[in-house]
């Protein structure tokens, strides 16, 4: 029996719930429904921001929130915010309620792994049935619940599994297993998770949050052939199909297959492009050298959320950074004869950033803004002003928590202004983010910023060693889905080096796995074949051949 260390026995207290509704009187009547079910502290928010603040002072136990919220980001996109920032405990339950059965709305909610949809309208019966079920399930999960919270992931995991074998009640079994999946892929276990999402899609094919946990397992542990059969079917279900054209789009780009990506993406209205995916078509577009196409879509989105300022902030930055990034071509291909060209998009990108600026009101928008506008002083030659904006924003937020979209703008700021060091240290930092992403699309933006930071910057071998030696050290721990993601990147940083090679190709034989990220087995002995091996790397070549023939 384990120990249950940092556990705490629950106390008799109220549960903290939040309630975000736009519409009062759907906010009143929650309420008021909530509260015959059981003696709960509520707290009501008409919107997202609203409940951001809230967050600060205090924390909740459950969240039920409107996917719709007005003009402003709906439910998943505040929820997904408001975990990245960690203002969100992990134990929190999230409540969706929707009134929108459309496929995109509940593949957009199935993503963020609620507790509970809940289909407006709903009788209060059926609201008290589901709450009830939470709340039972969340008695007996409690102890995982607060390891979560302090981030011992591997102490819920053992009690979890511990609880699952003394054998519990079925009406909660699988809120354990459902919690159980989204530790594994937390902690990176992606084998395990895959099992456990193999095992009860062969119980039970309809399951669909067991549908989202495979694919993503397998996506992160470089699955991408099974990941790809999958998805195909799931667009065949108009519940999951926008969903399903997002995650081939992004096994797509990451083969590097960037029209076909984009080919997948055109089955989504523009319109409906979450920010996620509007990034990922940018990323097509840019991949193809389609500034007009990347332009006007980013150009559309910012018009058509000029009301919504918190998504608005999002596009004009996307915008803003898109300007730059061409202004860095124009500066990297020595075309600056074209200077009022260049001027063109230097400006461009200041007055995005402009527009972000009046409606930004999060400290990591601020961040974001500061870093690109610094970026932009750079590229206009203003190195004093790109200086001190970038010493200001690093003396106050150390970079510590930002995304690897602002660190890569940190990078390249500190670089030019001639701090080679300071640029090297976040980049190393890029690489824990980079490992602990767990949202794809993001992980997928943010490797090519990286590659792309470190060709521009001529460091692609130094860092290649420094991958290739974090991948050695997770290998020798048998951390087989850590050690695949820094020798690929390796691989792929470096071509040609044959110890990089036998290095993947090494890790995906001990974990047996015939592929990662479409690069097979197969294709690995192929190359190393055409390649000159020293007597060291021939005998490991001879060795693994022979483990190949014998599996």
């Amino acid at each position: 029996m384990i120990k249950l260390q940092g556990y705490q026995a629950p106390q008799k207290v109220n549960l903290r719930v939040a309630i975000v509704e736009d519409n009062t009187t759907a906010r009143m009547n929650l309420r008021s429904h909530l509260m015959s079910i059981d003696s709960f502290d509520i707290a009501s928010y008409s919107n997202g921001k609203e409940l951001r603040n809230g967050l600060r002072t205090s924390n909740f136990d459950a969240v039920f929130i409107d996917f719709h919220l007005g003009q402003a980001k709906n439910g998943v996109e505040w929820i997904q915010q408001l975990k990245e920032t960690g203002l969100l405990k992990p134990s929190t339950g999230i409540f969706f309620i929707t009134s929108d059965s459309l496929p995109q709305t509940i593949g957009q909610i199935l993503d963020l792994y609620p507790d509970a949809i809940i289909i407006k309208p709903y009788t209060i019966k059926n609201l008290s049935t589901t709450v009830k079920h939470y709340l039972h399930a969340r008695k007996h999960l409690l102890p995982a619940l607060q390891y979560m919270d302090q981030k011992k992931e591997e102490h819920a995991l053992e009690f979890l599994n511990e609880q699952l074998r003394k054998g519990i009640s079925k009406r909660i079994e699988s809120d354990f297993i459902k919690l159980k999946g989204r530790l594994l892929i937390s902690a990176k276990r992606f084998d395990e998770a895959t099992q456990l999402y193999s095992s009860i899609l062969e119980r039970s094919n309809g399951v669909l949050w067991a549908h989202w946990g495979l694919i993503k397992s397998e996506f992160f542990t470089g699955k991408w052939q099974h990941c790809k059969k999958m998805l195909d079917k799931l667009i065949e279900e108009s519940l999951t199909k926008d969903k399903a054209y997002e995650w081939l789009a992004s096994v797509e780009i990451g083969k590097k297959n960037y029209f076909l990506a984009e080919q997948l993406l055109d089955n989504i209205k523009d319109s409906e492009l979450t920010i996620q995916a509007t990034r990922l078509k940018t990323l097509c577009y840019k991949m193809q050298g389609k500034t007009e196409d990347a332009i006007a879509l980013l150009e559309k989105k910012v018009q058509s959320n000029l009301s919504v300022k918190e998504r608005l902030v999002d596009y004009a930055m996307e915008l803003a950074r898109y300007h730059l990034h061409l202004a860095e071509q124009f500066r990297e291909s020595q075309q600056l004869c074209l200077k009022d060209e260049y001027a063109d998009y230097v400006s461009s990108a200041r007055v995005m950033l402009g527009k972000a600026s009046r409606n930004i009101n999060d400290r990591h928008a601020a961040l974001q803004k500061d870093t690109m506008l610094a970026l932009a002083f750079l590229l206009d030659n203003d190195l004093p002003r790109a200086e001190r904006i970038i010493k200001e924003t690093s003396e106050e937020h150390q970079f510590t928590k930002a995304n690897v979209s602002t660190m890569i703008d940190a990078v390249k700021v500190w670089f030019g202004l001639g701090h080679k060091d300071k640029a090297k240290e976040i980049l190393e930092k890029c690489d824990d983010q980079l490992l602990e992403q767990e949202n794809h699309i993001e992980s997928l933006i943010a490797t090519d910023l990286v590659i792309n930071i470190e060709k521009s910057l001529g460091l692609e071998k130094e860092r290649a060693l420094k991958v290739n030696e974090k991948g050695m050290k997770a290998y020798s721990n048998k951390k087989y889905a850590e050690a695949l993601t820094y020798f690929y990147r390796a691989y792929s940083m470096f071509p040609g080096v044959p110890a990089f090679a036998l290095n993947l190709l090494q890790c995906l034989t001990d974990a047996k796995q015939t592929e990662y990220k479409g690069i097979t087995i197969d294709i690995l002995i192929l190359e190393l074949s055409g390649l000159s091996l020293s007597d060291n790397n021939k005998k490991r070549m001879h060795a693994i051949k022979e483990k190949l023939a014998l599996a």
